[in-house]
Parts: structure tokens; sequence; C-alpha cells
């Protein structure tokens, strides 16, 4: 079996690593490995996403490679760069590993690492599949041929989160959003749902990533007597909020986009975290499906694999998740393109249904993504567990 390319941080060291290791891409010679790249963000404020992804991936082609690969026997190989949750680092890893001649590119982890690749993966004529949430990494679909992404759309987040928040009756809100493309996407896209306009959002407040102190954005929040407060934002900044908002004494209920949904975050807010609604895919409350649910299985089997073999990784996250997914539908498309040749790859990319991690993908012309608002389930924190929010 051939093995893959180590992980690397730097782009200069990942080209030492692997130049002369890695083949140009040809017609695919018998048993000729089919080289994948990956750029995601191990490092820097995206490493709660980053990590898990990483390892996902490599869990993925490992399994893949063990069951005999793609096509006939071609093993997959892949490099992992980390672009350390910076965009000016996405683009030098991506513009050195399309020199490597991948039949796809994984990555990158945030919606402003992956926004940075796009310009240069596009005219390269190389399927990306992104691991960012909004919706604009591959939107227009007509402007973004060769671009496809795991994470279900941040619209679609926001229409689940609107749905239960109106059975509650909270329709007056308090936002506090990421300072960057994937806050200020999080809160547009709440905005223009369908039924963004029966919502007023009081107050509307930036926090950055790697914020220490969430005081003015909370006390704004406190001081808009909402019904609910909407925090868009991933770790470390989810963890500032949290306490913040214990200790400013915020009654209102609170609820985390699905950049939140991680068991890190539960072992790092602690108690402070109880009562708290978080936005996930199934993967978070896996143990509490019927076991006629279609996703038990491979929920159960990625959760005990990854568990077992990236124990340093901590809890599973939906991130992870994404990882592994975007190795498997690669894999499906190849399965169905019949070739490496990355045009006849998009092709099939295109026309994929397949059962993940994340849920059921029907990806098409017209979407990209091809994740229904189905595959999400709004979860409450109870006594440092997920639980299926009533």
């Amino acid at each position: 079996m051939v093995r893959t390319l180590a992980r690397v941080v730097a782009p200069a060291l990942a080209l030492l690593v692997a130049a002369s290791t890695v083949p140009p891409r040809s017609a695919g010679a018998a048993n000729e490995p089919y080289f994948i790249a990956a750029v995601v963000s191990e490092s820097g404020p995206g490493s709660s996403l980053g990590r898990p992804e990483a390892d996902s991936i490599q869990m993925a082609v490992d399994e893949i490679n063990k069951a005999g690969g793609v096509n006939g026997g071609h093993p997959l190989q892949v490099q992992i760069i980390d672009d350390q949750s910076q965009p000016a680092t996405a683009v030098s890893a991506v513009r050195e590993l399309i020199d490597k001649h991948p039949i796809a590119i994984i990555g990158s982890s945030l919606t402003q690492t992956s926004l940075a690749m796009i310009p240069i993966t596009q005219p390269a004529s190389i399927p990306l599949i992104s691991l960012a949430s909004s919706a604009q990494v591959i939107e227009p679909v007509s402007e973004h041929k060769w671009v496809f992404k795991m994470p279900i759309t941040d619209t679609h987040v926001a229409i689940a989160m609107q749905a239960y928040m109106k059975k509650q009756k909270q329709t007056k809100l308090a936002f506090v959003y990421r300072d960057d493309d994937y806050g200020k996407t999080g809160l547009q896209h709440f905005k223009d749902t369908p039924d963004g306009k029966s919502f007023d959002i009081a107050s509307a407040d930036a926090i950055a990533s790697t914020a220490s102190d969430a005081t003015t954005q909370l006390t704004h929040a406190k001081a808009a007597a909402p019904q609910a407060v909407v925090v868009w934002t991933t770790l470390p900044s989810a963890n500032v909020i949290i306490k913040g908002y214990r200790e400013l004494g915020l009654t209102a209920p609170i609820y985390y986009s699905d950049g939140s949904a991680t068991g890190i975050f539960l072992t790092q807010a602690g108690p402070a975290l109880n009562g708290a609604y978080i936005l996930s895919t199934k993967i978070n409350v896996a143990d509490l499906l019927s076991n006629s649910d279609p996703q038990k299985k491979i929920l159960t089997h990625y959760i005990g694999d990854f568990l077992t073999n990236y124990p340093k990784d901590g809890a599973v996250s939906i991130f992870g998740g994404f990882g592994y997914d975007s190795v498997y539908i690669i894999k499906d498309a190849l399965d169905r393109a019949k070739s490496p040749d990355p045009a006849k790859l998009r092709d099939a990319l295109e026309h994929t249904t397949y059962s993940g991690v994340t849920g059921t993908f029907r990806i098409s012309p017209t979407d990209h993504n091809g994740l229904a608002g189905d595959s999400l389930v709004v979860t409450k924190v109870d006594n440092a567990k997920f639980t299926i929010a009533k």
C-alpha cells in the first residue's frame, strides 16, 4: 500500500517533503496512486475545526486504501497542509499543491480561507471540496463551477434556528457574530431567509475570533432586552461569550450556530453551557437516534474509529465529519467517473447522492452542497451533554 504523505505546516516545507514523491497526473496506470491535496486550519483560531478535519481525512484515506483503493486498485495519496487559519497561507499552500497535479483539493476549514483559495483553484480547473459554512463559497453556482462544499449552508442553519425560536415565541433577538466572513454572512443570511423579516434584531455586535472578553457585546445585548441571544461564531470566542453571558446575568435563551457544535466546547465551558442551544448535525446526538435512522450505522462506525485512532483530538465534532465525507464523496465520484481526470471527476461530483456522517448529499448542477434541513438538529446542552431539544 502506498503510504500517504506527511502532514506539514508551512507550504515551503511541503514542497521539500513531497516534490519528488508526488507523480504528475496521468491517464491512470495500473495501481498508480490518485493524489488528493488538502489545506485545513490545524492551528490558529480555526484549530478546533481543522485538527479533526485533517485526522478524519487521513482516516478515510486509510480506510479506502485498506479496502483496496478505487477503480480497480488505485490507492489514494493525500498531503495535508496547515494554513494556520490565515488566508494568505492558504493561498500559498494551494498554489504549491496545484503544481503537484492533484485530482482534487479539500479545504479550507474557514470561510475566509476557502474564499481566498477559490480564485486559484477555479482557473486551474481542479475540483475544490470546501469545508466552510457560508453559502457564498458555492453561490452563485454559475460562477463556482469547480467548487463544492460539505457543511450545510448557513442559510439552512438560520432557517432551522428560526423555526425552533418561533415555536418558543422568541422573535426579538440580540446577535453576536464573529468579525469575519463566517460571522458577517451568517448575520446577513439570517436576515435574508424567507422568514427573516419576522425577527427583530435589536442589537448586533461583532467579536474577534481570538477575543478574550465579550463584555461590550453582551452589555449591548442585555440592554436590548431580547427574547433570545444568537451567537454565530466558533471556538475560542464561543467560550468567551458563554462566560460573559453568565457573568453579566443574561437570562434570555442563548443559541449557537453550528460553528460551535463540538464536544470540545462543552468540555471547555463546563456547567456554564448548560441550557444553551446549539445547531448541529446528528453526530452529536448519535447515541439518541433510533436504529432505523439511515445515518445510525455510519455515525457509529465513524465515532468509534475516530475516538480509537485520534484520542488526542478529544470529542467528535461535526467538523471531523466534513473531512471524512469529503474523501468518500471524492471516492464515490471516482468510482463513477472511472477516471482521475479532474474534469470528469467534477462532472461526477455534480451528480452525487451519498449518505455520510454529515447527512445525505444530493449534489446537482444547481446545488453544489446538496444537504437539506433534515440533516440538522437543534440540540440543548444538559449536564455537559448534547440532547435533542424538545
